[in-house]
């Protein structure tokens, strides 16, 4: 599969005619525009994506006659002020409904007694839905209930308790700015309510909810309340990947991302805190809308940071000086050195053991292997949490230590990956999506910081398939658990494949866009840029596809379908 990540270390020249070969010349020149500063309008190649995807008038027609919508009964919960025939409720081809207008200080209990149906549809002032939607909702709760054969894609045999689907916005009855959603995904929801203004929520859900004690507010923060609690009760969460409804906006704000700018959400996010019993703060983000949940630690576990290296002094110095800066003390580093020339090498190690008794220096004399290196230096550790750390690495925060220590041990946690950016600030990485560019490759990769057209993937800490070993922490116990690193991806792809592994096992990886680095990347090992170091790199790849063959297959839980496996950004597979 060819992508964009096949260009790099390409010059200007070379990367045009690659362009040119593969994509054609639209798409070149598309790129070049977006290159110089140009804006490029994407409007129409959205409108030519729901011409292909959005149900015909036939496809409603038939939707009408088939039995699967006649199965399921749904509750169509309205906040006050909500035009029921302008959101589209009244077409649904699926006519299994009743309708209730929620007022201020109704609860769960209230809206159970007075209602029958075993779906409860929460929709949001302000919204379009498709006619396909109950249609759409009553397919994935009743359709085959199967399970994977991945190790790590697991189906269910339940049915849903909780459904949400993709959704984008509407302006001057056109559709714009889709926002394809990933899997469930609660690391993401306790940014900002990922959800949408429109949602289905199980009876029994609801009336679990309602037993449990906790007084889940639904009037006035656009049912964000409800979403985190009963992403906490959930059993089984559906996601369908189609845009079923619209926000509806002005025509000057149909390209924004849009979501809730509510003051409650903050209320929302202390009241998920204190069910969870977590001791921690609610902060917002830079960027309005989006908030960081700052958990405190009881105590800093030890971290033992795994630093593999040869020659290289002065990258080395950066990384060990900027962990300095870090406001985090319970660690020690493990210099694993790989076989320097240099005599100032081992007369840096001698100086920076002297300085600082928590380092050390492990000698490994074989040839490189990145698997093997941290291996050996694992079964040496001292820490709870091992730091897979790359000497060309440079922290640039204070609290990127202790942030990815955080999410390290969250509940179902079992790694952590920090966002690393280039030198000249460009994305490195902000996790690794698998089956992109036909293997695995990272999140946002060259592309710029803060850019409103792949928020909130930049922004959010979130579940992700893997992390780049550059900078991957993980519990010591979890990496035993698993068997440590693969020796046999001695140079690239130990950690798309550890990753794996530890997902496999049943632990989540989070990525932390709050743990950032610098990575200038390959400083030691050099690029992949002479036939035997792409031979070898090529093995590698074809190695990880026949041992996750169907992991890639069943594709990135974390990763709408929608999207495009060519390039980094989040953008449609157009």
């Amino acid at each position: 599969m060819r992508s964009d990540f096949d260009v790099e270390g390409k010059n200007k020249l070379q990367k045009a005619i690659y362009y040119m070969q593969y994509y054609g010349v639209s798409y070149t020149m598309k790129r070049a525009l977006r290159k110089f500063g140009v804006s490029i309008n994407d409007e129409s190649e959205y409108m030519t994506w729901c011409r292909r995807n959005t149900a015909s008038k036939v496809e409603l027609k038939s939707q009408r006659k088939d039995s699967i919508s006649k199965r399921l009964s749904f509750v169509i919960v309205s906040e006050t002020g909500t035009n029921v025939e302008q959101s589209g409720w009244k077409k649904q081809t699926c006519k299994q409904a009743s309708f209730v207008t929620l007022t201020q200080g109704m609860t769960i209990a209230d809206l159970l007694v007075g209602s029958a149906g075993e779906y409860f549809v929460f929709s949001g002032r302000n919204i379009k839905v498709r006619p396909e939607y109950l249609y759409e909702l009553s397919l994935a709760v009743c359709g085959e209930l199967t399970l994977h054969e991945s190790r790590i894609h697991v189906g269910s045999l339940k049915q849903a308790d909780l459904v949400y689907s993709d959704e984008d916005n509407w302006a001057d009855n056109k559709r714009f700015r889709p926002f394809f959603k990933p899997e469930a995904s609660l690391q993401m929801l306790l940014n900002f309510p990922y959800l949408g203004r429109c949602f289905a929520v199980r009876r029994s859900l609801l009336e679990t909810l309602a037993k449990s004690g906790e007084i889940v507010t639904l009037f006035g923060n656009g049912w964000y309340d409800l979403s985190l609690q009963a992403f906490r009760f959930a059993e089984h969460i559906k996601h369908i990947p189609k845009p079923l409804f619209s926000n509806v906006v002005p025509y000057e704000k149909r390209n924004m991302f849009v979501h809730s700018l509510n003051e409650n959400n903050e209320e929302c996010l202390r009241h998920y805190l204190k069910s969870e019993k977590i001791a921690g703060a609610v902060k917002q983000s830079d960027v309005p809308g989006f908030y960081h949940l700052e958990y405190e630690l009881a105590k800093e576990p030890m971290i033992s940071i795994i630093i593999p290296t040869k020659d290289h002094v002065e990258e080395l110095k950066v990384c060990l000086d900027s962990l300095k800066k870090c406001n985090y003390s319970n660690y020690e580093v493990i210099l694993a050195e790989n076989n320097s020339e240099k005599k100032e090498t081992f007369a840096f190690y001698k100086k920076v053991i002297k300085e600082d008794k928590r380092i050390r220096v492990l000698m490994w004399e074989g040839e490189f292997n990145y698997a093997a290196i941290n291996n050996a230096a694992v079964d040496l550790a001292k820490g709870d949490l091992i730091l897979c750390l790359n000497n060309d690495t440079e922290f640039i925060n204070p609290d990127a230590l202790r942030e990815l220590a955080i999410s390290a041990i969250k509940p179902n946690a079992g790694a952590s990956g920090a966002m690393l950016y280039y030198g000249d600030k460009t994305i490195q990485h902000a996790g690794v999506i698998i089956g992109l560019g036909g293997f695995a490759a990272h999140a946002l990769w060259s592309l710029t910081d803060r850019d409103e057209k792949y928020y909130p993937f930049s922004l959010c800490e979130r579940e992700v398939s893997a992390v780049t070993g550059a900078c991957l922490m993980v519990q010591k116990s979890v990496y035993k658990e698993v068997g440590g690193m693969d020796e046999e991806f001695k140079v690239a792809l130990n950690d798309i494949d550890f990753c794996l592994k530890i997902r496999a096992a049943g632990y989540k990886i989070l990525f932390n866009p709050y743990a950032k680095l610098y990575h200038y990347e390959s400083k030691s090992r050099g690029y992949e840029d002479t036939d035997e170091k792409k031979e070898r790199f090529q093995a590698e790849i074809k190695k990880l596809q026949t041992k996750w063959e169907q992991e890639i297959t069943a594709g990135d839980p974390f990763y709408n379908q929608n999207l495009t496996l060519h390039r980094a950004d989040y953008s449609m597979d157009v």
